[in-house]
């Protein structure tokens, strides 16, 4: 989610306050709203750099990300990461971190100013002063919760692989309960 996109929700809520709760186009205030659909990774991942980046502090990065709609298992996986870090700060820190070693960004890439590893470099001072020990454990917490997803989207990526996985194991041991009944020519 980009500045913008957080300015824009911004005067949403500005508009919504200054009509006094009534919707302008005369609906009900109980009409259904679709929930607002998770951040991606990426998006995650871009909040935390484009705060640091643009002079932001690590104990302002969960005041900075509030604004931003959390799949629940980011939420277990920061419930979870409480358990060995009590700063949400270096939390959404060290999520961003894994997001970008995962797999970088392909935002990185698009830019000529050879930016590949913005993202890294902007992470990279605020992570000298922790630990590489939590920084191994958030690791492989986020890889356990949070590894099936892509970066761009909340489709689990290995669901797939695992199906077909399954799938032809079932075959092979049908072909072999097979080949067991019928007789050798």
């Amino acid at each position: 989610m980009t500045s913008s996109d957080l300015a824009a929700a911004l005067v949403q809520s500005l508009r919504d306050k200054n009509t006094g709760g009534r919707r302008p186009s005369g609906g009900s205030p109980f009409e259904f709203k679709p929930p607002a659909l998770p951040a991606s990774l990426t998006q995650l991942c871009l909040a935390v750099a484009e705060h640091l980046e643009h002079g932001g502090q690590i104990y302002g990065l969960a005041s900075h990300c509030q604004a931003l709609c959390v799949h629940p298992n980011v939420s277990r996986a920061f419930w979870r990461l409480g358990q060995l870090v009590k700063s949400p700060g270096v939390m959404w820190l060290l999520l961003a971190d894994w997001i970008d070693r995962r797999n970088p960004l392909p935002e990185n890439k698009n830019n000529n100013k050879n930016s590949d590893e913005k993202v890294a470099i902007v992470l990279q001072p605020h992570l000298q002063g922790l630990d590489p020990a939590l920084i191994d454990d958030a690791g492989r917490l986020f890889d356990r919760l949070l590894g099936a997803y892509s970066n761009e989207g909340w489709t689990p990526t290995r669901l797939p692989r695992h199906r077909f996985a399954n799938k032809l194991a079932n075959e092979i041991d049908a072909l072999v309960r097979q080949a067991r009944r019928e007789p050798l020519p």
